[in-house]
């Protein structure tokens, strides 16, 4: 049974993103293109973190607490294009070889931590490409007995 409280949740954290794409004039719309402009941002987002690029920094450095803000907003937003592209729904899960309580997407092709895709994608750089990351879910999807869109 969906959780709509969690449901509103992420829902509100996607339209966050969606509001704060225009403080970069990018319009995001939810559809599977948009994760490209949304991996730009986070490009962004990444070299303005100390010790994250060598390059010098565009923007005040997010705080921890800034952080996990951003992963909560893009991975809403992530997650989001994924339930309206391919079904599913939002859940509590433990988090498979930690030992913590996260959001997930419960999708057809399995489940999707979209917000920890977001934290590796910001400490860790474009080796963590979430446009990428979405192509490789969206073969799995597709490959799922009745692998269509919603």
């Amino acid at each position: 049974m969906p959780d709509a409280d969690l449901d509103e949740m992420m829902q509100a954290y996607a339209e966050q993103a969606v509001a704060a794409a225009r403080e970069y004039q990018i319009q995001l719309d939810y559809s599977e293109e948009s994760l490209q402009q949304v991996e730009n941002i986070l490009n962004r987002l990444h070299d303005s973190i100390p010790g994250a690029a060598r390059g010098a920094a565009t923007s005040p450095a997010p705080s921890d607490t800034d952080t996990e803000d951003l992963c909560k907003v893009w991975g809403g937003y992530l997650g989001e294009v994924v339930r309206r592209r391919w079904g599913g729904e939002w859940v509590l899960e433990t988090y498979p070889g930690g030992n913590f309580l996260t959001v997930a997407l419960s999708a057809p092709g399995g489940k999707v931590f979209p917000s920890l895709k977001i934290y590796r994608r910001l400490s860790q750089g474009a080796a963590e490409n979430v446009w990428s990351f979405y192509c490789m879910m969206r073969d799995r999807f597709r490959a799922q007995p009745g692998g269509k869109v919603q």
